[in-house]
């Protein structure tokens, strides 16, 4: 088999770093003032006279409060950012996945949050990405907090859709303008012809939304402007799908809101999920933002037989409901030997900038070897049924034919709901039909099988927002403020979702070789991927007061017992078999599920 070459983007002559950038929720506030009382969300100095009214706000940001992000902190990470991650003659990452909520919370009744000032805010981190990351291709995407009225959008054209359209101008595509005018979502290719991605306006699945009506179907004789937002979007989706899959492409959808039960209206909910399901081999990966989490969630198919799910008995209460929510659906889900693979799918939750625990960014890592792809194909028949079915319900309720037949049980979703938002997976029924609409499914797609564009793994980086704000009252108490305002903080490693060996590959050495494998994704050093920059790693390395990763004794090496955090989950790459295995694992391991959950909340303190 003859050696892979790294692809080259048509553009230029430089090969793709096979790198991007996650970024959410940064709630940049220019009202935060620092050293004022927490308890006015960092607005005022006087403290009210209330418990903790006393506590003061930091230099970059007061880690969980009700504060929002001052520019200090969105200044800082852009910064660090583009220094760490610098490459010589390249741009740092191929692009960045920018996943909403830019602007500040409206919960300050003596500061409302003026109508100026939402836009402001998405043009100054606007600003910063052409600052720091110039030339980088960004993809912007609507948050609930991104809008006047919070949580509630109504269908296109709007005041606010013509507004984010100037600011956002030069990052949606002019033949997506249209689109974007009418529903605030737009897609574009990332690599000509080869990975696209779909910004979805994930306001109109959301339940909170009280201007749409949540993907209702609509009857044969609706004009358009009739329709439900969330209807059109998702109708809309399915056209850029079979697009994309028509070019032989790959796409990553990104959203605001994830898709949980606990989040979106029960048909929104239902449908988007069988529809990603059922264009699994075109869609690379899902990433959303919004929950300030740091998780997966495991998508299934109604037509999934996946056994029965646990009894609500056998569920431990946890501390936090969520927790408990993931729990069931890890444990719900089948053995590996009985897994109908093409029924399930993931998407990932990323941690938010805004300190509601710690300022978090993600860094992935995706290969670009260029592997040989066959064409795929479908007819014209496969697009008119998936319209149909997102929709339209072609069974009236009076049909009694075996193809209307209603097959498997509806969970009832608002009894959960009522306990507080729910997230994990409800059973649901399906029609008999549904099971013959058609699914793009293969084993060696790339979401499945490590391949062209697959998701390599991911590198999650936190700002230890206490320390650094400690090290700067300091600075500035002792030196003054042009000392202080002089400080660079770093961002430091909190995890990896990659094996030591891959980490680690810099160091690997002769000597060392013989006591760990090579690294998994490629066979020559010069094919490897760089999960982190080596001078990132040396800064590890210091910190930890080592000179090496690996502690050996004669001709056997091992992991240095500090660094072993950070390759906790030593997955080789992040298809679906592997994250449904890691899945699996984190149930029965009482301590990876320990870890897993500090990690949820970027592992504060």
């Amino acid at each position: 088999m003859a050696a892979q070459q790294p692809f080259t983007t048509q553009e230029s002559n430089v090969p793709l770093l096979g790198r991007f950038l996650h970024i959410t929720d940064m709630h940049l506030d220019r009202n935060y003032r620092e050293h004022s009382a927490v308890v006015s969300q960092c607005h005022r100095e006087k403290p009210k006279h209330r418990h903790g009214g006393e506590r003061r706000s930091g230099h970059w940001g007061t880690q969980q409060s009700a504060c929002d992000s001052p520019y200090a902190l969105a200044n800082l990470t852009m910064s660090w950012l583009a220094d760490a991650w610098a490459v010589e003659d390249h741009k740092p990452f191929d692009f960045v996945l920018w996943t909403g909520d830019t602007g500040r919370h409206d919960q300050d009744i003596e500061l409302p949050r003026q109508v100026n000032e939402i836009t402001d805010m998405n043009q100054a981190a606007i600003d910063l990405f052409d600052t720091y990351l110039p030339g980088v291709p960004i993809v912007p995407n609507f948050g609930n907090n991104d809008i006047v009225l919070h949580n509630t959008m109504p269908g296109g054209p709007t005041d606010e859709l013509q507004w984010f359209s100037r600011v956002w101008k030069k990052h949606i595509p002019e033949d997506q303008m249209q689109v974007f005018l009418r529903g605030g979502y737009f897609a574009k290719d990332l690599i000509p012809n080869k990975l696209g991605v779909i910004s979805l306006n994930t306001l109109y699945f959301y339940d909170s939304n009280k201007a749409v009506e949540g993907c209702t179907r609509r009857s044969r004789w609706t004009s358009r402007d009739e329709v439900d937002p969330g209807t059109l979007q998702l109708e809309w989706l399915v056209e850029r799908l079979v697009d994309f899959r028509r070019r032989n492409m790959q796409v990553h959808l990104i959203g605001h809101v994830p898709p949980t039960s606990g989040n979106y209206f029960p048909r929104c909910y239902d449908v988007y999920t069988e529809l990603v399901l059922r264009f699994q081999d075109t869609i690379l990966a899902q990433h959303f933002g919004h929950m300030n989490f740091d998780t997966f969630f495991v998508q299934e198919s109604s037509l999934a037989n996946g056994g029965n799910k646990p009894s609500r008995d056998s569920v431990p209460i946890l501390h936090k409901q969520i927790e408990q929510d993931l729990r069931y659906d890890f444990e719900s889900l089948p053995g590996n030997a009985r897994t109908e693979m093409e029924y399930y799918g993931v998407f990932f939750e990323a941690p938010s900038v805004v300190p509601m625990y710690r300022p978090s960014v993600r860094v992935w890592t995706y290969n670009t070897t260029l592997d040989f792809r066959a064409a795929v194909a479908e007819s014209d028949a496969d697009l008119a049924a998936l319209l149909d079915y997102v929709g339209f319900d072609s069974c009236d309720e009076s049909d009694r034919s075996q193809e209307c037949e209603w097959v498997g049980e509806d969970e009832e979703v608002e009894v959960l709901k009522r306990q507080g938002r729910r997230h994990r997976r409800p059973k649901r029924k399906h029609r008999r039909s549904h099971a013959r609409l058609p699914r793009y499914a293969s084993s060696l797609s790339p979401s499945r099988s490590n391949t062209f564009l697959s998701l390599l793994g991911y590198s999650q980086w936190v700002l230890p927002l206490n320390e650094v704000n400690e090290a700067y009252d300091h600075v500035y108490e002792t030196q003054g403020l042009s000392a202080a305002s002089m400080l660079r903080p770093n961002y430091t490693l909190e995890y990896t979702t990659y094996d030591a060996p891959t980490l680690w590959h810099p160091y690997v050495d002769l000597s060392i070789q013989s006591s760990f494998p090579p690294p998994r994704h490629h066979e020559l050093p010069s094919q490897h991927h760089v999960p982190v920059p080596k001078t990132i790693l040396d800064g590890i390395l210091q910190q930890n007061r080592l000179s090496s990763p690996f502690q050996c004794q004669k001709s056997v090496c091992k992991m240095a017992q500090p660094l072993k955090i950070f390759t906790t989950y030593g997955l080789p790459d992040m298809t679906l078999r592997p994250m449904l295995d890691l899945a699996r694992r984190l149930v029965l391991d009482k301590k990876m599920w320990k870890t897993y959950v500090n990690r949820m909340y970027t592992s504060v303190d």
